[in-house]
């Protein structure tokens, strides 16, 4: 017992020196072989299934036994043997010899009654037939070539005599060994071999490469043998799938013999056969039998009485009959078996019809037998004003030749979507969907609209090339040539046939579309997309469009997160996701929301995410064509209402201090990204995004958010300057709320004085201090420690979060540093308090009908800031909504401070009566620094973050504003 490789083999030893004598002939007739160097042997057969190998040729060097499982799965042993790459060709590896597989229920043409259920008893049978070392003294067969896999042998006898003879025999009669690419019909005869038996159907028999045919329970199929050879008769074919599915009934050879003599009998004597030739008009037939593909008919003229002619209409030369009866439910019960449908030619025949002018299209005789294809279609067609065409091989029809076909099968997979055609008997063609019609809605529910039967007149395409065209857009292998190696199909156009019906100067294949065309594409989200976000689309002809963003709808009718959220974005935010921080006012106002507005708002979310699907994959879709894009080979595309109504003219460029609308192309640490328009985007620095502090701003801002900003400065382009990717103008925009609603009169570090008092929002807070942002500016100080309550404060972290509304009084102003020292002691503001709350009082009957409006608002805008979904579809609303409302009204200074005053005491007094407990650092949340800026460069790489930063050890910071700091 020998164990190699993994492997245990047991060998069978000798103490003979001297070899045997025709076991030597054979070595030394290898030798001689051998000496030939590149010769292949002039005996040698293809690797592919059905070719015969010759005695000798195959040794076999492993046995492995068969493997019964517990689930009561039985799988036969096989033995491994070898052949020499010479006696083969069509090799392709570049070893001397092809390892096979040989099952042990390939050993005989019948195992008798020596099996038992399950078969153990094949191990014993191999050990008999088989010797390790030893070659096989008997012809093979090569039963099948798998893709992938080691080709199987056969050394059943009758299998290899039927193949030998199929080649000699060609009439009815003729024994066949099928495989999938055969050209099999009704009443032929086949030979192979019961591979399983199952209670429920009945006897399962193999022929070459896997094909398989069912002899039925009902037809005394599990009568059968199992493994044993057996012949068959087809009785029942459907060549809509793939491989087809065959109904078999077995037959012994006496049956066979005793119908050709009869048959001869009955032509022995009869009139001399009447020569058949193409286009001549046969006159009428008689229908006797009909399934999917052909009808089989019988010559009724009395010129053909006595002659030996088979004649059949198959389905491509069939029209439907002018009279339309009704069908019995015995009768549409077998249409409906056959799968013949109302849209099927043969829909309205029956058996016994009589088909009135039929007409020849092509005739083969053989062995005194004359097969005569026949048509019922007029000469002359909507589009092909010559005879139906019966070819032999695809070749024949050139680019450009109009056909009539007949539809097979919808395919619905990717990347192909369109319908499978048979062009003629023997030729299949496809055609995508995107040449089938220019009308989106037919194609978004093509299998109602081009249902199994239905004919199409097509032109034949130019095939492209596989080595320039993506392995996206190449043809594949469908049901109907699934095993060949070589694709075969016609590449059809229904469009460009009607392009030469109508006289247009119509090519072999589809041409790029140019500028002003209106197009029909298929959303294609599996492709990778061009200049995100935007939409990509599959074209005709293998060509590809992109749709950016702002070209989805009309501005007027822009949407916040039109293509929906990128997977990409909630799988790296995860649970470890930052949450805002929120003030105490926010916190219990969300506290005060009960369970029933958690589901409320989760229907709502559910809705919106239903509505925001308005793009999904595989959707076809008209489209106008606005040039070449950016992308190399790509078309730009809009699917804009305006566009297709033909307004083709660019967006305006927007000026300073334009109200404007974007997109969201990318966020980092340092600001966002914005498109505008196809030629005019923008950035935003991180500072103003917000007024206030956003821990996360991509998640806030994702791809595709709709945003609304306030344009400051407005770059242009000229087209040719290098680094600007095409684009004619590059803005900078402020997205703060503060900007967009405020009148222009904005503080600024000239206008600050020591002693002032102002509100402000807590930007950041450090160990040493908070850091304040005076509202209505860009200035921005810091309140040491010590100024931030006029009580010890043991954790500054506990006294205040970031986005809190607090005041400040300026007590340190360094203009040569132009550095701000704030206070946040309530002492500083008790003189106010009487003032301020005096004026409140005032205004308190004034503003009593407002302040449940404004509460509202601040509960949905706690709402949206609370949840960090990027999703809000009514940001853009809201905004607009603010900016309506302002107008120039001017906010009272002095009554905000008294609320502020009053808010900051309470939180001072609360602090100081409640205990303090330390707050981990790593549970809060890192503050960014907001005056860092950014390049457009980064633009370019949007994924990459480059780290902020940051001044810990230093006690103040750059308060200067955007004139004088930027």
């Amino acid at each position: 017992l020998l164990c190699l490789h993994g492997y245990y083999y047991q060998l069978e030893l000798s103490l003979k020196t001297v070899l045997d004598t025709a076991e030597k002939s054979v070595e030394a007739q290898e030798t001689v072989n051998s000496s030939s160097v590149g010769e292949k042997d002039l005996s040698a057969v293809p690797l592919a299934a059905g070719s015969i190998l010759m005695s000798k040729r195959m040794k076999v060097l492993q046995l492995v036994n068969s493997l019964h499982r517990s689930d009561g799965t039985f799988l036969p042993g096989y033995a491994v043997v070898s052949i020499k790459s010479k006696f083969l060709t069509g090799v392709t590896s570049n070893s001397d010899s092809v390892e096979c597989k040989l099952s042990f229920d390939q050993l005989m043409d019948s195992y008798g009654d020596e099996l038992s259920c399950p078969p153990v008893e094949l191990d014993s049978v191999a050990q008999k037939e088989l010797k390790v070392g030893k070659r096989i003294d008997k012809e093979g067969l090569i039963l099948s070539v798998p893709n992938g896999g080691e080709p199987i042998i056969s050394l059943r006898s009758s299998l290899i005599d039927t193949i030998r003879n199929e080649a000699s025999s060609s009439d009815d009669f003729s024994i066949v060994c099928p495989s999938p690419s055969s050209n099999l019909f009704m009443g032929a005869y086949v030979r192979g071999y019961v591979a399983r038996k199952d209670e429920r159907f009945g006897s399962f028999v193999r022929f070459l490469n896997g094909l398989t045919g069912l002899i039925p329970k009902l037809k005394k199929g599990l009568d059968e043998s199992l493994y044993e050879t057996i012949l068959c008769k087809v009785t029942a074919l459907d060549i809509t799938s793939s491989p087809p599915k065959i109904l078999l009934k077995k037959v012994s050879e006496s049956d066979i013999s005793k119908k050709k003599r009869k048959i001869e009998s009955r032509n022995k004597g009869s009139v001399s056969q009447r020569q058949i030739q193409v286009g001549d008009l046969i006159g009428d037939v008689k229908v006797t039998d009909i399934n999917f593909a052909r009808a089989k008919v019988q010559l009724i003229d009395k010129a053909f009485f006595g002659a030996n002619i088979r004649a059949r209409i198959h389905v491509t030369m069939a029209e439907p009959i002018a009279a339309k009866p009704k069908l019995s439910k015995q009768e549409k019960k077998a249409k409906d078996e056959h799968k013949i449908g109302k849209s099927h030619p043969f829909y309205s025949w029956k058996a016994g019809d009589v088909i009135k002018g039929v007409r020849c299209v092509a005739v083969d005789t053989r062995d005194g037998v004359s097969f005569v294809e026949l048509a019922n279609r007029s000469e002359k067609s909507d589009l092909v004003s010559s005879s139906p065409i019966v070819v032999s091989d695809p070749s024949q029809l050139p680019p450009g030749s109009l056909v009539h076909s007949i539809v097979t099968s919808v395919s619905a997979s990717s990347p192909h979507f369109g319908v499978w055609v048979q062009v003629c008997p023997g030729i299949s063609g496809f055609v995508p969907a995107l040449e089938l019609s220019s009308d989106p809605d037919i194609l978004n529910d093509i299998e109602s609209n081009y249902k199994v039967g239905t004919r199409l007149s097509c032109c034949v395409m130019e095939k492209s090339n596989p080595e320039k065209t993506p392995l996206r857009h190449q043809l594949q292998r469908d049901d109907h040539d699934n095993n060949t190696k070589e694709h075969n199909a016609l590449e059809l156009s229904v469009l460009l046939a009607e392009e030469q019906s109508n006289a247009k100067q119509a090519g072999f294949k589809p041409t790029k579309p140019q500028r002003g065309d209106v197009v029909v594409g298929r959303i294609n989200k599996k492709m990778r997309v061009l200049g995100p976000p935007a939409l990509m689309l599959n074209l005709r002809g293998t060509f590809t469009g992109r749709c950016c963003i702002t070209e989805l709808n009309d501005m007027d009718d822009w949407a916040n997160m039109p293509l929906g959220k990128d997977p990409s974005n909630d799988s790296k935010s995860g649970s470890n996701e930052v949450q805002r921080v929120v003030s105490d006012s926010e916190a219990d106002l969300s506290n005060n929301e009960n369970d029933d507005d958690d589901e409320e708002s989760r229907d709502e979310d559910k809705a919106k995410s239903e509505i925001r699907e308005e793009y999904p994959d595989g959707k076809f879709i008209k489209c106008r064509v606005l040039g070449s894009a950016r992308a190399k080979g790509a078309v730009e595309l809009s699917l804009r209402d305006s566009r297709l109504e033909g307004d083709l003219e660019e967006d305006c460029v927007p000026e300073p201090n334009d109200m404007t609308h974007a997109y969201v192309i990318s966020t980092t640490k340092k600001g966002c990204f914005v498109r505008i328009s196809r030629y005019v985007e923008g950035r935003v620095i991180l500072k103003e995004l917000s007024d206030d502090f956003i821990p996360n701003p991509t998640v806030m801002f994702p791809p595709g958010r709709l945003v609304v900003g306030k344009v400051k400065r407005v770059t242009k382009h000229d087209g040719k300057q290098k680094g600007n990717r095409g684009l004619a103008a590059t803005v900078d925009i402020d997205m703060r709320e503060s900007v967009l609603l405020s009148s222009g009169n904005r503080i600024t570090l000239d206008d600050i004085q020591e002693n002032s008092k102002y509100t402000g929002v807590v930007t950041r807070i450090e160990s040493y201090g908070v850091f304040v942002r005076i509202e209505n500016s860009d200035v921005s100080g810091l309140a040491h420690v010590s100024e931030c309550s006029d009580s010890y404060v043991k954790n500054i972290f506990d006294l205040y979060n970031p986005g809190d509304l607090v005041k400040v009084m300026v007590i340190k102003f360094d203009k040569e540093e132009k550095r701000l020292g704030f206070s946040l002691k309530a002492s500083n503001f008790v003189d106010d308090d009487d003032s301020d709350d005096a004026s409140l009082s005032d205004e308190a009957s004034s503003s009593e009908e407002d302040s449940d409006e404004e509460e509202e608002e601040v509960k949905d805008a706690s709402d949206g800031e609370g949840d960090s979904d990027s999703d809000d579809e009514n940001f853009v609303a809201k905004m607009a909504a603010k900016m309506e409302q302002a107008g120039d009204v001017h906010s009272d200074n002095d009554s905000e401070s008294s609320d502020d005053s009053s808010a900051d005491s309470d939180d001072d007094s609360e602090s100081d009566e409640k205990s303090l407990e330390q707050r981990p650092e790593e549970s809060l949340p890192q503050a960014m620094d907001a005056n860092v800026g950014f390049d457009w460069g980064s633009t370019i790489k949007p994924t990459k973050i480059t780290k902020l930063a940051e001044s810990s050890d230093d006690e103040s910071t750059d308060s200067s504003s955007d004139s004088s700091g930027d």
